[in-house]
Formats: C-alpha cells, sequence, structure tokens
C-alpha cells in the first residue's frame, strides 16, 4: 500500500476514533466520512492499523522514519465501540447492551479471572434476533466457534485442542438441557477457572478441560444451575414505531467488524484490570462473581458507574435464583402481606399459587428437569428442610372447645433463614404490629 500523508493520516485517525462516539450519529457520520476517504485513496480496511499508526500529530519536517506509535495501542474507546455496533444491529435495552458488550472484550481477557460468566440470550418465541445477535458475536469475540447443536463430547475435545474457544450454541432449547446432565455439567464446570471433565480413554481416565467463554440462545428457558452462571439477556421483538431502536441489517462482510475486531486486541494486550472491583450492593455472591470481570473492564475503559447500572436493573430483572431462595422471599411476602404470625401449610401453598404468573404454578422440581406442576405441600416441605424450617402442629392463638390443630409454619421458624438468603427485603414488620391469626 502507499502510505497517505501525515494530514491524511491523521484525518483518518480522527473519524476512526469518532466511530466510537456516544453519540449515535457523530459515530454513524465518521463512519460513512471514513470509508469514503479510504475508497478516495484507495485503500481497504484493512490497511488501517498501519495508517492508525502513523495517524499522529507530526512535526512535519521530521523524517518519516521518526514517527514512533507503539502497534499495539488503542486509539479509541472499545466499549463505546461495540455498544455502537450492537446499537445499530440489535434491539435491545440500553443495560443489556452494555452488558453484551462487555462480555465480547471478557472474551479477550478470561485468563486473567476465576470466573467467565454465561451469557444467555433467552426469548419467549422465535423471530426476537437470538441468531442474529449471535452471528455477531462470532464476529467480535476472540476464538470463536458458533454451532446450532452440540455434544458433551463435541465441547471438551474441542476445549482440548484449542482451550478458550468462545463457545456460541444456538437452539439451545433443542440441546435437551433439562434432561442431559452431561452436557448440563460440561457448561457449569466451564464457568469456573479449572473446570474439567473426566473421561477414560485409551484405557486410561484422562480429564478434559471445560474452562471457556460460553453463549446459548434459546426459547423459552434453560435449566436454573445455567442461569446462575450466566449474564441473562431477554430477547424480544419490538414494535416498529419504537424509535429507539432503528435496527441495520448485519452485513458480515462489513469492515467495521473486523477493524473493531483489531482495537479490542489491542485493548487487551495493553490493558490493566483491577482483579476485584467494587460491587453494586445487590450483587451478591454468584452473581457478584458473574460480573467482577465484566466490572473491571467497565472502570478500565470508563464506563464504571453505568455497568454497575447495568448489573444492578439486570440482576434485580431476574427469576433465575435459586428456587429455595425464591421460596423464602415469597413465603416472606406472605407474611408481610398478611400480617400474621402464623399459617397452615395448605393456606401457604394456596397464597403461593394465588397469582396467575406464579414461579410455583409451574414448578419443575429442584433441579428444574421434572414436568410443571402446581407446588404441593410436601414439595413445600422438603425444600423448606434444607434451612431447619419443619412444619409443626399450630393452633389458633384463641383456642376455643372443639378448634383443631392443623400442620403450619410460626413466622418466627423464618426469620434466621430471612436474614441470611433474603437480605435486600424493606425492614420488617414490627413484632407489636403482627396481627395474630385467631383461626387456622
Amino acid at each position: 500500500m502507499t502510505m497517505p500523508p501525515p494530514k491524511v493520516c491523521e484525518r483518518i485517525c480522527q473519524l476512526h476514533a469518532l466511530m466510537g462516539s456516544a453519540n449515535a450519529n457523530e459515530a454513524q457520520v465518521a463512519r460513512d466520512r471514513l470509508l469514503r476517504l479510504l475508497a478516495k485513496l484507495g485503500l481497504t480496511w484493512n490497511d488501517l492499523p498501519t495508517v492508525l499508526a502513523a495517524g499522529v500529530p507530526t512535526d512535519t519536517n521530521a523524517a518519516p522514519q521518526a514517527v514512533t506509535v507503539a502497534a499495539d495501542a488503542p486509539t479509541v474507546n472499545v466499549l463505546d465501540l461495540v455498544v455502537r455496533l450492537i446499537e445499530l444491529h440489535i434491539a435491545i435495552t440500553a443495560e443489556e447492551r452494555i452488558a453484551v458488550a462487555l462480555w465480547i472484550l471478557h472474551t479477550y481477557v478470561v485468563d486473567r479471572f476465576t470466573i467467565t460468566p454465561r451469557l444467555a440470550l433467552i426469548s419467549p418465541v422465535r423471530g426476537c434476533g437470538k441468531t442474529t445477535l449471535l452471528v455477531l458475536l462470532e464476529l467480535l469475540v476472540a476464538e470463536p466457534y458458533r454451532t446450532d447443536h452440540v455434544t458433551a463430547a463435541a465441547v471438551y475435545y474441542l476445549l482440548d485442542r484449542r482451550p478458550r474457544s468462545s463457545l456460541l450454541i444456538d437452539e439451545g432449547d433443542n440441546l435437551g438441557l433439562l434432561r442431559s446432565g452431561v452436557l448440563r455439567s460440561v457448561f457449569n464446570s466451564g464457568h469456573r477457572n479449572g473446570g474439567t471433565i473426566s473421561r477414560f480413554v485409551g484405557g486410561w481416565s484422562r480429564k478434559f478441560p471445560t474452562f471457556s467463554p460460553l453463549a446459548v440462545a434459546a426459547i423459552g428457558a434453560l435449566p436454573l444451575p445455567l442461569l446462575h452462571r450466566a449474564v441473562v439477556i431477554s430477547m424480544r421483538r419490538y414494535a416498529p414505531n419504537e424509535s429507539q431502536f432503528r435496527i441495520h441489517r448485519l452485513d458480515e462482510a462489513d469492515p467495521a467488524l473486523p477493524a473493531a475486531r483489531e482495537e479490542i486486541r489491542k485493548w487487551a494486550a495493553t490493558c490493566s484490570l483491577a482483579s476485584d472491583p467494587e460491587m453494586p450492593p445487590m450483587l451478591r455472591n454468584r452473581a457478584a462473581d458473574n460480573w467482577r470481570v465484566l466490572l473491571a473492564i467497565a472502570d478500565n475503559l470508563g464506563h464504571g458507574e453505568a455497568a454497575r447500572c447495568a448489573a444492578t436493573k439486570l440482576a434485580s430483572n431476574r427469576l433465575d435464583e435459586d428456587p429455595g431462595v425464591v421460596l423464602l422471599g415469597d413465603i416472606r411476602n406472605v407474611f408481610q402481606a398478611w400480617r400474621v404470625d402464623r399459617i397452615a401449610s395448605a393456606t401457604l401453598v394456596e397464597a403461593l399459587l394465588a397469582p396467575d404468573d406464579s414461579f410455583w404454578n409451574e414448578w419443575r422440581g429442584p433441579n428444574d428437569d421434572c414436568p410443571p406442576r402446581k407446588l404441593t405441600q410436601g414439595e413445600l416441605a422438603r425444600m423448606l428442610r434444607p434451612f431447619e424450617i419443619w412444619p409443626r402442629t399450630i393452633w389458633s392463638t384463641q383456642r376455643r372447645r372443639g378448634d383443631n390443630s392443623r400442620r403450619g409454619y410460626l413466622r418466627s421458624q423464618f426469620e434466621t433463614a430471612w436474614r441470611a438468603y433474603c437480605p435486600s427485603a424493606d425492614t420488617p414488620t414490627q413484632t407489636s404490629k403482627i396481627r395474630h391469626l385467631p383461626r387456622s
């Protein structure tokens, strides 16, 4: 290639940097102008790294060889750039855009952290953009491997030969994850660095590595253990008049995509990331593990506050907590709404099933692998047993001749578990304001 004059290189560098602008119109105008300028000079997008390396202000009297720019120095905020590319092609919320963009960047630095969060793309029906987003991920992530179906053996043999490949799995609802414990265990174990699967091969027991980034798209739902390890993106269709989503057709040959990938590679080679960034109060335990690498990246690129807001909002929208913890929270809501100090098991189950959209009307068992059914008193007791809460005989507080006892629970039995597992609730009801249930 013929190198343009220094002033033209500077202009190309300026336009390229503006492509990462937070202003969508400014970013689009800069991209269009850059494409026209490259075409006028007879250059392609593949020539950009060389031009950008020379596109810094220089002394016009200095010899060209005197220009020294680090070849791996990023020239644009890569988070702004990736968020913009997602905004152009995928209809998701602003919080989901920053989460997906951070997940893309994390695939380049995954070895620096203990956890690689799964990315779950969930939609209620077909045609919500999941496949398009997976194609965009394939064009941007490190070491992509996209497929519409996969077996457990295919995964761990692939990772044995291509460690840290970014697995992009479509049609997740057809993988049988609710029934296949083998593939589910491979996906779950790959969440933590050092995860392995043992197999008997050639007369010897052999360990296969499973640690790698994973994105799964599915209609409906995925197993709860997998969702606990994931950042969940809710894909849905948007009406044509929803002006905040102006989607362009994804052109896989768009030269902006490999150029963005090159910028990410440069950033990853030079970035310094905190190992334990500050966590929002709402993110605890596994949710905090999932967001740790993402928040470290956001802090490095100057978007820590926006990323924490996104993490908090996405976490508040999720109903993929451990079912036992969900049950504790729902029982607390019943006690607070009814303002009672005791409740019969049958009455409690009726209250849990009362809302039409109740999680417990389509209960699939603690491992999420059973046909949907309504929660029963027996299952309620079994789920509360690990928290050392057992049904007991309860009487009305104003017993009269002829009253019968019933099996049920006292509010006091739950207080310790609520403090340990449901700390984000409002201030508990004061004892003096509890109405004692006269008759169960």
